[in-house]
């Protein structure tokens, strides 16, 4: 197990004043099956109205508003995490985990890209859920190129697979899409990693009765390096900060994300008993 010291930090700046601006943050990571989190900082501001609760998808969620006049905006979470790595997370299976989403839609491309993959996982072998879902991943990895600025949030995983290039949300998006055609339930994730400065996007797969972790991007399994912020079926249903405004203002927005490993903590398991 690991323990982990983190910090997410946006700060947005407009132009000139807006008002009745409201808002939808997943920047909080909540306690899970492997992840215990202790948080010493939880602000935003300017804020008239909070409220914490649940997404439908069983992620923190921070809603608000500001109605008055602003020209900043910008929020502070920091806290420890407690992590454990490469685990099934136990848990049942909802159908819509099964099915393409507005970003994994089983295009030309994603069809394409999945039979090669599929092909690659018989001539190696692989048989169970996880095998081939490691066989997948470093298909994809192997196949699609990291390169930033060719894509964007809006950009589909049958987008992103034409272009052989992109980030890791469109990995993420990718190789979701490509486990669904084959039958194999997966959800699109996103979260912080230490040494990335920035958040990091990955894939679950559901296998076992539970969830396990994989990051395309850089070809790994999810480890205690990792800080789970929301999962859902595609990027929309976990966007970080999402929000509305009135006012003629462009925008500026700094984002500043920091995971350092503070020590282990073997003496103490993920729900807080004495160590196995």
């Amino acid at each position: 197990m690991k323990k982990l010291k983190f910090e997410y930090r946006m700060e947005l700046k407009f132009s000139s004043p807006v008002n009745s601006h409201y808002f939808a943050l997943r920047c909080v990571p909540g306690d899970s099956l492997r992840q215990r989190i202790t948080l010493t900082e939880r602000s935003v501001a300017p804020a008239d109205y909070i409220s914490v609760l649940r997404d439908g998808f069983g992620n923190l969620k921070i809603s608000g508003s500001c109605l008055e006049n602003h020209d900043t905006f910008g929020y502070r979470v920091a806290g420890t995490a407690v992590t454990e790595g490469m685990i099934i997370q136990k848990s049942p299976l909802h159908p819509m985990y099964r099915y393409p989403s507005k970003y994994t839609q089983f295009g030309p491309s994603v069809i394409e890209f999945a039979r090669c993959a599929e092909e690659e996982c018989r001539s190696s072998g692989a048989e169970t859920v996880m095998e081939k879902s490691v066989c997948i991943m470093n298909y994809l990895h192997s196949h699609f190129e990291y390169i930033p600025g060719v894509t964007d949030i809006g950009t589909t995983a049958e987008e992103a697979l034409r272009l052989g290039r992109g980030v890791c949300q469109d990995y993420a998006h990718i190789m979701t899409a490509v486990l669904r055609f084959l039958g194999i339930p997966a959800r699109y994730v996103n979260g912080m990693m230490i040494g990335e400065g920035y958040t990091h996007a990955w894939t679950e797969v559901y296998t076992d009765g539970g969830w396990y972790g994989f990051d395309p991007t850089n070809n790994l399994h999810i480890d205690g390096y990792y800080i789970k912020l929301a999962h859902g079926r595609d990027f929309e249903d976990c966007v970080v900060d999402k929000g509305i405004f009135r006012g003629n203002a462009c925008q500026q927005q700094d984002i500043c994300v920091n995971v350092e490993e503070i020590g282990d903590d073997r003496n103490s398991s993920i729900d807080g008993t004495a160590g196995r």
